[in-house]
């Protein structure tokens, strides 16, 4: 059983749905770590996971993970950050990264990467996140996105270089839809209320480029907030959803390095 304290109260979780964790790591001095090479660790990541569970992924076409690299100015590291939604890419994925051995050979870069240290984030489940929106009595007024990583949303073709509020939640409505064990919010009219009820208050953001097998990837970073209107109702779906995007990421090619999210819920 994981004990986890957040939103300054404790909450029991028997089955751990949902994880994050982060590991420090340093390259060989020919491997320049950039954000990029997301797409080369998700090989690793698919490697380690066995051809069973990657062609299992591969044929449904689902990404219950996400995981991004970023440098923490705090920390003076490099960070590998990766997250599952599901019970299943808990075990699969994350429980066999914090497994990995401490020298990892990259056979596109030639080189190696170390990692310095590993971290559990958060052990929680659905049920366990649905509490702690619902069960409280706190008014959530906004959200802080920080889109740590290139984020992007394709439309008509085309890669999106601004955020949309409507786009952020119908993703992630999407995603707690597709992945949840406890409630699902498909309603007919939940996504029209949703993007009644919210607006970008502020930003402050920059266009950056995402490389991807030759490819460059237009996209957004940094800090969106989101402003919730006086509707409890809604305020408490929007916040859920806000908490539940540090873990999906937003966007296209979550699961190669792109979309990362770190999000804070603001009463």
């Amino acid at each position: 059983m994981a004990i986890i304290m957040r939103w300054e109260a404790f909450i029991l979780v028997d089955n751990i749905e949902i994880m994050a964790i982060e590991l420090g790591i340093t390259a060989d001095p020919s491997i320049k770590i950039v954000q990029s090479i997301g797409s080369v660790l998700h090989g690793v990541l698919m490697e380690l996971v066995g051809t069973e569970y990657a062609g299992q992924l591969h044929e449904t076409g689902l990404r219950p993970y996400s995981q991004y690299i970023y440098f923490d100015k705090d920390k003076g590291q490099y960070i590998w950050r990766l997250s599952a939604v599901t019970a299943e890419a808990v075990e699969r994925i994350l429980r066999p990264v914090l497994d990995m051995p401490e020298k990892i050979f990259l056979k596109q870069k030639r080189g190696h990467i170390y990692i310095q240290n590993r971290a559990i984030l958060e052990e929680t489940s659905y049920e366990a996140l649905m509490a702690k929106f619902w069960s409280g009595e706190a008014e959530y007024t906004q959200a802080k996105l920080q889109c740590v990583t290139p984020t992007s949303f394709k439309v008509d073709q085309q890669y999106t270089i601004f955020p949309e509020s409507f786009r952020i939640y119908r993703y992630l409505l999407r995603q707690w839809n597709q992945f949840t064990t406890f409630e699902m919010m498909d309603s007919d009219d939940l996504l029209a209320a949703l993007e009644s009820a919210t607006f970008i208050r502020d930003y402050n953001l920059r266009m950056g480029m995402y490389g991807l097998e030759g490819v460059k990837i237009r996209g957004f970073r940094g800090e969106i907030v989101m402003q919730f209107k006086r509707n409890l109702v809604m305020q408490r779906i929007l916040s859920l959803l806000s908490y539940y995007s540090q873990f999906t990421g937003l966007g296209i090619k979550t699961a190669l390095g792109m979309g990362g999210v770190q999000s804070e819920v603001i009463p």
